[in-house]
């Protein structure tokens, strides 16, 4: 994510001084490279809570899925196959 140019994304939105309720503001990633552009977490935490969130974010789906579309035919280890596309 950082390797991608989030880190320069991120420091472009907060130049732009958008109000902190619009969606775009609360993507994944976005808060936590927010609060290092503005000293408030390493490099290195943020990008370990952006991590974190997104692993998070990722189960919460898969629960999801599996309780309001269980009549679906899952894929075999499709919990395995979403964590890792997380990682």
């Amino acid at each position: 994510m950082i390797e991608q140019g989030a880190l320069e994304e991120v420091e472009a939105l907060t130049a732009l001084g958008l109000d902190g309720s619009l969606p775009l503001t609360r993507a994944l990633g976005v808060r936590e490279l927010a609060a290092h552009l503005a000293g408030a977490l390493s490099l290195e935490e943020a990008a370990t809570k952006a991590k974190t969130e997104s692993r998070r974010y990722a189960k919460r789906q898969m629960t999801w899925a599996k309780r309001f579309m269980a009549d679906w035919e899952w894929f075999p280890d499709a919990d395995r196959a979403a964590e890792t596309a997380v990682r």
